[in-house]
């Protein structure tokens, strides 16, 4: 019997050892021993990452500061996302806020935070309105984006490339965009806020910027998810 439980025990560890040097770190060993029989190996493959998990969120990221903006009467509702100090504060109003950067006006960075009446019935479908016609020119694509409920709306969060076609292109030249659209309800209607951040595909460092800095945007102090960026 104790030759028979040392075999056992030589062949479960084998077992063990070659799938760890196969590189199987993924999977779950579990061994069980019985009085009579072969050693049992049980093999369970642990569950992956969901792969539309947000990135995960360490508050403002070094060398920028929180920037916030109420709406305005018509649109009662507290907007922050965070910043460096590079940026400049243009022209804005109760439901208008712009920031610019950059030496050329015409192809300066922005980001805009915007909020409009809704013409749609809920968030959602003022979200699902906006989505049709948002990277919608040749050469636009969306590359990652995010849907899901808030506490009083429902959001869509994305990256992608705007076409040079595209209105809001930068100087009609291939730009990259991230940011976020809501359907929000307040002061018993439904509003659509927007907050886009833009620069031109060639500015590869104001990309990786919008990476770290919509991921900290809030409405009303509640966190907008962010995708998972590519």
């Amino acid at each position: 019997m104790r030759h028979a439980a040392k075999v056992r025990t030589v062949v479960a560890g084998a077992a063990l050892l070659s799938l760890v040097l196969s590189g199987c770190s993924a999977l779950q060993i579990r061994t069980a021993e019985r009085d009579s029989g072969p050693v049992r190996v049980a093999v369970k493959k642990n569950v992956g990452e969901n792969p539309t998990t947000a990135p995960a969120d360490d508050g403002i990221p070094d060398g920028m500061k929180k920037v916030s903006r109420n709406l305005g009467a018509e649109c009662p509702v507290d907007v922050s996302i965070a910043m460096t100090d590079g940026w400049s504060e243009g022209s804005s109003g109760d439901e208008f806020h712009s920031f610019s950067r950059g030496e050329t006006p015409i192809e300066s960075d922005s980001v805009l935070i915007t909020c409009s009446k809704g013409y749609e019935d809920s968030p959602q479908s003022i979200v699902d309105a906006k989505k049709k016609f948002t990277f919608s020119e040749p050469k636009s694509t969306v590359t990652a984006q995010r849907t899901g409920n808030l506490a009083a709306g429902y959001y869509w969060t994305f990256q992608g490339e705007l076409g040079p076609q595209e209105i809001v292109a930068i100087n009609k030249k291939q730009t990259v965009m991230y940011g976020a659209r809501i359907g929000y309800k307040t002061n018993g209607r439904v509003v659509e806020i927007g907050v886009e951040m833009r620069s031109l595909k060639s500015n590869t460092e104001a990309a990786e910027e919008f990476k770290q800095m919509l991921p900290t945007l809030t409405i009303d102090d509640e966190k907008v998810p962010a995708p998972r960026f590519k």
